[in-house]
């Protein structure tokens, strides 16, 4: 797997969480309610369902 996109899949994920805050959360401004451990379990998640289903994360020539 790549690290690079571990990195993009990461910082999506982060955003998200930044950008559409959890309803109902008390600390809602918060600009990283998800911890990074959880971030990166999901991302390592993802990655591996990705594998998983033959689907391969390629750096497309610029």
């Amino acid at each position: 797997m790549s690290n690079a996109a571990n990195a993009v899949i990461m910082a999506a994920i982060q955003t998200a969480f930044e950008h559409y805050p959890k309803e109902g959360d008390p600390d809602w401004r918060s600009p990283s309610w998800i911890m990074p451990e959880e971030c990166d379990h999901l991302t390592r998640t993802i990655m591996r369902a990705l594998d998983a289903a033959g689907y391969a994360i390629v750096k497309k020539q610029s």
